[in-house]
C-alpha cells in the first residue's frame, strides 16, 4: 500500500474510533443526567412530603450543596444561573462568560459540549442574588423579578455629571458624602400634610451665556418612605428641572410630581413668568440621560423672563414642587 493511501487510511481509523469514543461518553453523559433528575425528583418529593423529618431534610440540603459544588464555575466561583452550560470532554463545567479554548480545570479543548446534567441542577436550586449586601435566595425563574426590584441594586448615581456605579441601599450615603452631587447631606422629610417645597437657585454671570453649561447639586427629599431628588441644569441654551424617585417604575408610577420653574422672590400664584411640568418622576433605574426631558423645560427666551433682577448681585430662579401618592 502506497505511504499516502495508508495515512489515509490511518487517519480515517483513528477518527472513526474518537467518533466511537465520544458517541460512548455521550450515552453514558445521558445516562447520568436521567439518573441524576430522578434523584432530584425522589429528593424534592421527600423534602415536600409531611413525613420527612430533620434527618432527611438535612441529607437532601447535603445532596444539593455537593450539587451546587460540582457544577460551580473553577474561574469566577459562582454557579451558572442559565442554560446551555459549556462542558469539556471530560466532564468539567465552566461557564459561559469564562468559557476560553481550554478547560480551566484539565486543561483539554472545551470543545462545543453543553452540561444538560448541570441545566438540571440549576432549575431544582435556589440561587443567592448577584447583588452586593442581598442574601435573599430564589429560584432561578424568580431571580430576574427580584433583579429589577432589589434593594441592594447597581443604580447610576443621578447627578449629570458623576458616573459612580453604586448599590441603590448606599446611594443616600453616596450623595451625603459627595462635593459635588448633592447639596444636601441627608433627606429632608416632606410631611403628607405639607407636600410643597421650594428651592432658590444662584446663577453667576459667566454661566448666562448661551453656550455655557452648569449643573446644580441634587436637593434630596423623603416623602411617605421613599427618597427622590429634584436639580436644575443648563443645557445648550436651555433650562432644565428634573425629578428621580430612587424606587423601580412600578413604585413610581403611583407618584405624581408638580414642578414649577418662577421668578425669585415670588410664588407660583403671583409670578409673571412661570413653567410648570406634572407628571410622574423618573425611576432610578431609567436613562440617565433622558431625566431633563421629562421635567420643566425653558429655552433661552423663555427664561429672559424669569433672569430680570439680581437679588445678593447674582441672577437666580426659584423651583417650587409638590408630590403626592395616587396609586
Amino acid at each position: 500500500m502506497a505511504p499516502r493511501k495508508k495515512n489515509q487510511f490511518m487517519f480515517e481509523k483513528e477518527r472513526e474510533a474518537l467518533k466511537r469514543d465520544a458517541e460512548e461518553k455521550q450515552r453514558k453523559h445521558e445516562t447520568t443526567v436521567e439518573d441524576m433528575q430522578k434523584v432530584i425528583e425522589n429528593l424534592e418529593n421527600k423534602v415536600h412530603s409531611m413525613e420527612v423529618d430533620s434527618a432527611k431534610e438535612k441529607k437532601f440540603k447535603d445532596v444539593i450543596e455537593q450539587m451546587k459544588d460540582k457544577i460551580e464555575c473553577p474561574v469566577c466561583l459562582d454557579v451558572p444561573r442559565s442554560s446551555p452550560i459549556p462542558v469539556c470532554p471530560n466532564g468539567h463545567v465552566v461557564c459561559k462568560e469564562c468559557k476560553t479554548d481550554s478547560c480551566p480545570t484539565c486543561r483539554v479543548a472545551m470543545g462545543n459540549g453543553k452540561s444538560l446534567l448541570a441545566s438540571i441542577v440549576i432549575e431544582n436550586i435556589d440561587h443567592k442574588c448577584k447583588f452586593d449586601d442581598c442574601e435573599d435566595v430564589f429560584a432561578v425563574d424568580k431571580l430576574d423579578d427580584h433583579a429589577k426590584v432589589c434593594a441592594h441594586r447597581t443604580v447610576k448615581c443621578p447627578h449629570p455629571k458623576c458616573c459612580e456605579n453604586v448599590g441603590l441601599s448606599k446611594l443616600l450615603d453616596h450623595l451625603g458624602k459627595s462635593k459635588t452631587c448633592s447639596i444636601d447631606d441627608a433627606p429632608k422629610l416632606i410631611e403628607k400634610d405639607s407636600p410643597v417645597e421650594s428651592r432658590f437657585y444662584s446663577l453667576p454671570d459667566k454661566f448666562l451665556t448661551a453656550d455655557s453649561n452648569i449643573t446644580w447639586g441634587l436637593n434630596i427629599f423623603s416623602h411617605e418612605g421613599v427618597n427622590f431628588a429634584i436639580w436644575p441644569e443648563k443645557y445648550e441654551g436651555c433650562y432644565y428641572v428634573s425629578s428621580v424617585m430612587f424606587s423601580s417604575e412600578v413604585e413610581c408610577s403611583k407618584y405624581k410630581i408638580e414642578m414649577t420653574l418662577h421668578e425669585r422672590g415670588s410664588t407660583i400664584q403671583d409670578a409673571e413668568v412661570s413653567f410648570k411640568y406634572c407628571g410622574k418622576p423618573c425611576f432610578i433605574d431609567g436613562k440617565k440621560t433622558d431625566y431633563k426631558y421629562y421635567g420643566v423645560g425653558v429655552n433661552s427666551k423663555g427664561i429672559e423672563g424669569i433672569l430680570k433682577t439680581r437679588i445678593n448681585n447674582l441672577f437666580g430662579f426659584k423651583v417650587t414642587f409638590s408630590i403626592r401618592k395616587t396609586g
